[in-house]
């Protein structure tokens, strides 16, 4: 088992500018948290709980690659966590879930837009006053990719409202997402996202072909080939020589009643 604790009060405030970015950053929190958690490769479960406040204020522009992006968040809350999350897998496949129960006050609100050749991703929110929720998430992994659902609800003062939506292709990887929110009193959130990896798709194909044109298996099906071909013609031999027999057992049968009918009538006219 691992236990954690941590805490920090931070105050800092930056700005940076390359040849294709600028960004600037403001923070002044408080934060405190702890968790346990316990688990090996194949399954693993953990909690905690954190609390936050004060004021984090963000923004960036520029390019990455051959995309563009702006993002602008701002957030001033109190808010208090706590979390649960546990998952099972092998051999790449899996599943895992979460879930956080929280209390939030204050102003919050972000957006983000990213266009390129990776796709787009674009989406915005906004959030005031003071609610208690719970959000849940779901994702079931597979060799070739996953798909992550969330949902959650809230309860309090507040009204929040936000919607995203994303198509990517990044690194062999594709992703399309959507989610959702809305609240007014009682807040109601979803999400879903699927991601598809084209490699790993790619890769398995290239194991299927490479097991066809294996020498050891294309050895194996000419034998097993052979081996029916043989087959056949044994068996075809066998019921030659099985009809053949029979023919001629039936010729002698009817050659020997024959002569057997013909002696009979010598008999009857004493010929």
């Amino acid at each position: 088992m691992s236990v954690q604790a941590s805490g920090s009060v931070n105050q800092s405030a930056s700005a940076t500018a390359t040849g294709s970015s600028v960004s600037i950053s403001y923070e002044n929190t408080i934060t405190a948290g702890a968790e346990a958690s316990v688990g090996n490769d194949n399954a693993s479960i953990g909690v905690g709980v954190s609390v936050k406040t004060g004021t984090e204020v963000s923004a960036g522009a520029g390019l990455d690659g051959n995309n563009a992006y702006i993002n602008a968040s701002y957030s001033d809350t109190t808010e208090a966590h706590a979390t649960a999350n546990g998952k099972v897998g092998a051999g790449g496949v899996g599943v895992s879930v979460g879930v956080d129960a929280y209390v939030k006050s204050g102003t919050e609100a972000e957006g983000h837009i990213s266009v390129g050749d990776k796709g787009v991703d674009v989406g915005a929110s906004a959030s005031i006053g003071t609610a208690i929720g719970v959000d849940a998430e779901g994702t079931e992994s597979f060799r070739e990719g996953s798909a992550t659902a969330g949902a959650g609800v809230s309860v309090g003062e507040h009204f929040e409202a936000g919607g995203s939506a994303s198509a990517t292709f990044d690194h062999g990887k594709a992703t399309v997402g959507v989610s959702g929110d809305v609240a007014a009193l009682i807040g109601v959130e979803a999400d879903v996202s699927v991601t598809i990896d084209t490699k790993q798709i790619q890769k398995d194909a290239n194991t299927v072909v490479n097991a066809v044109t294996d020498p050891k298996t294309v050895h194996a099906v000419t034998d097993t080939e052979k081996k029916a071909e043989h087959a056949v013609v044994d068996t075809g031999k066998q019921a030659g020589n099985a009809i053949v027999d029979t023919g001629k057992k039936a010729g002698n049968a009817i050659v020997n009643t024959g002569k057997k009918t013909g002696n009979a009538i010598k008999k009857a006219f004493h010929l």
